[in-house]
């Protein structure tokens, strides 16, 4: 399994959030949208808290030898990891797990998602615009100061937000119709639909897609899921996702799946 002891070069309190910029160029060189990291979250002489913390990847720059994490330091683990400040050393597992795939006929990407998977957004965001792709994300979150302000996203991409819990991201996907579709949805034009979601939202999320299209196939809407990833490996199996083809590890086989496969 990867190894990395990056140095934090820069932090910056954005709300509720913090925003870590960390100096390691083989990180930044392998690191894609939707990977994550397993961070320890302790000092050397501690194992408290034991666990490793999950956080997906909200950036990389390969030419500056870079890779960026988004924390919400919600719990004690994190709150640790986003006190660290520039010129600390972290301990970091990865790149790990299965990241997005853009079809190369992509033009209109929709991006949507709301807690700790949303960072991937941001790094897709930017990798998309990097090539000259279209966007739009919507993003929800409990509260604006949990919002991803818009300077980490690329200029030119359109940006609508909700603060009023990660459920109302099912509203910025477009309201259904008494007959159940969507009018004047993104989901309508879009040629591609990436979402960051809790399992919680993985039914919703689905049923607005179909109402929003009225045929979709495989590769059209991929979803980073978030949630409880202790080992990375799918050795301890308390990551396991329920598919079509059967109970599959989030840490491994994922974290992104077609949206297809999962049953919310």
């Amino acid at each position: 399994m990867p190894y990395h002891e990056p140095v934090i070069i820069e932090r910056r309190e954005l709300g509720a959030l913090r925003h870590l910029t960390l100096l390691s160029p083989e990180l930044a060189r392998a690191a894609r949208p939707g990977h994550y990291a397993l961070a320890r979250c302790a000092p050397p002489e501690s194992a408290d808290p034991l666990l490793r913390r999950y956080l997906f990847f909200a950036g990389a720059d390969p030419a500056a030898g870079t890779a960026e994490l988004l924390i919400d330091p919600d719990e004690r683990g994190l709150a640790w990891l986003a006190a660290q400040p520039a010129g600390a050393r972290l301990d970091l597992l990865g790149p790990l797990g299965a990241p997005f795939t853009l079809d190369g006929r992509t033009r209109n990407l929709l991006l949507a998602g709301a807690g700790p998977a949303l960072p991937a957004l941001i790094f897709l965001a930017r990798a998309a615009a990097a090539g000259g792709i279209a966007g739009v994300l919507l993003a929800a979150a409990q509260g604006a100061e949990r919002l991803p302000p818009p300077f980490l996203l690329p200029p030119d991409l359109e940006y609508q937000s909700s603060a009023d819990g990660p459920a109302s991201l099912i509203g910025l996907l477009g309201a259904p119709s008494p007959g159940g579709a969507i009018f004047d949805s993104p989901i309508a034009w879009a040629d591609q639909i990436c979402l960051a979601l809790a399992e919680d939202l993985i039914a919703p999320a689905a049923d607005a897609v179909r109402a929003g299209r009225m045929r979709w196939g495989r590769g059209f809407a991929q979803a980073a899921l978030a949630g409880p990833t202790p080992c990375g490996v799918g050795t301890c199996q308390s990551c396991l996702v329920d598919t079509r083809d059967g109970l599959r590890a989030r840490c491994k086989d994922g974290p992104v799946f077609d949206l297809r496969d999962l049953r919310g």
